[in-house]
């Protein structure tokens, strides 16, 4: 129903891989419609490494997580965030190091549901 699909903000489209990526696969990923302020722009010049391509757009078809790995300054970020750009989804960005907690991620360290509020 297209007012449940607003109101959680899905993906109201989708997108073939072939003609969205170049790549050769029958595959289709969820997409937005129209992009927001939090979807990244485009780098034209952005080159896509085939498989993390496919392993990250994977995830996005089928809601699994995805772990993209490599040294620091090796694009894993921007590779990411020019998925995402193609696919208007929107992004934010969290670099993570061993002083970030759950409490600065989430904002609480557990959440208390009391008389529905």
């Amino acid at each position: 129903n297209k007012v449940d699909r607003d109101i959680a903000n899905l993906p109201d489209t989708t997108v073939s891989v072939k003609e969205k990526f170049g790549f050769e696969s029958k595959m289709v990923v969820p997409a937005y419609s129209v992009t927001s302020e939090h979807v990244p722009d485009i780098d034209p010049d952005y080159l896509f490494d085939k498989a993390t391509t496919l392993a990250i757009l994977a995830g996005f078809a089928y809601n699994r997580r995805v772990m993209v790995s490599g040294y620091h300054g090796t694009g894993k970020s921007t590779h990411i965030e020019q998925v995402a750009a193609r696919l208007n989804w929107p992004c934010v960005r969290v670099n993570l190091d061993s002083h970030v907690s759950r409490i600065d991620l989430v904002g609480k360290d557990a959440i208390v549901v009391k008389d529905g509020l």
